[in-house]
């Protein structure tokens, strides 16, 4: 293994392999797509809804509807559950699930968004790179008419600030806009849509420096140059590595598996 398997690299990309190398090798070496979590399912619809809505507002500077950009939600969850065939949360049905995407962006669209004045939706970037071969992709939520960048996250319960403030995805779109604009967004900030019970929407604004920028380029090299060596090692340590939080378990280690499951 001495290339690349694209010729572009995305956060999400860095994010797997800093998880685990290995996980990373099974998907984009092996091609092997492991199903995604119920809760990335609501994620990605709900992403999708509320795009709908502020690609339009635009234009038109009005949101629309509650129950147009719900309906909208709806319609990609369901569509997304079948072709996905996601693995749900314990505690988590396909009912609750989609219930509670449509009471948070119910939320959303009551309190919040009528605030905001986007003037980029989804805005794709292309980074490139001297003397290196891939370029860094991905596509940046939303930029509103102050500049201030937004990104939304669909979460079951509430961030702590540092991980906020250590989030490389801020890194990242800093980078992008600066790239694109040639100048500092006004600022960045993660919408928060917590689906609970009671559901919540809470705004998080943190910030990069050129510092940030720097350390997450190297972060870059190193993992590419990882990628090109072949060095993809197993992170057995954490969370992820379980039947519940890795689709590639049974793969990687299945002498595990059975002993879970005894």
């Amino acid at each position: 293994m001495n290339a690349l398997p694209k010729s572009h690299l995305s956060h999400s990309q860095v994010n797997m392999f800093l998880r685990c190398p290995k996980q990373y090798e099974f998907r984009y070496f092996e091609n092997i797509i492991a199903p995604p979590s119920g809760m990335l399912i609501l994620g990605s619809s709900g992403h999708s809804a509320l795009a709908y809505n502020f690609t339009q507002k635009i234009d038109s500077h009005k949101d629309l509807k509650a129950s147009d950009i719900c309906d909208y939600f709806a319609s990609e969850f369901d569509k997304r559950i079948e072709e996905e065939q996601p693995i749900f949360e314990p505690d988590l049905s396909r009912g609750d699930l989609k219930d509670g995407g449509v009471s948070v962006i119910k939320k959303y669209r009551s309190d919040f968004s009528g605030s905001i004045q986007p003037v980029e939706v989804e805005k794709e970037f292309n980074i490139e790179f001297e003397n290196v071969e891939y370029t860094l992709n991905g596509y940046i939520d939303l930029i509103d008419d102050r500049g201030l960048i937004r990104d939304h996250k669909f979460s079951r319960k509430t961030p702590n600030q540092n991980d906020i403030d250590d989030d490389m995805q801020a890194t990242v779109y800093y980078m992008a806009y600066k790239y694109d604009y040639d100048c500092e967004p006004k600022g960045f900030e993660y919408d928060y849509l917590i689906n609970k019970k009671n559901p919540e929407i809470k705004p998080y604004p943190t910030s990069r420096s050129q510092a940030d920028i720097e350390e997450y380029l190297g972060i870059l090299g190193d993992i590419s140059n990882a990628i090109k060596a072949g060095n993809f090692y197993k992170n057995t340590q954490g969370w992820h590595c379980s039947p519940q939080y890795c689709g590639y378990f049974a793969q990687c280690r299945p002498h595990r598996l059975s002993k879970i499951f005894i």
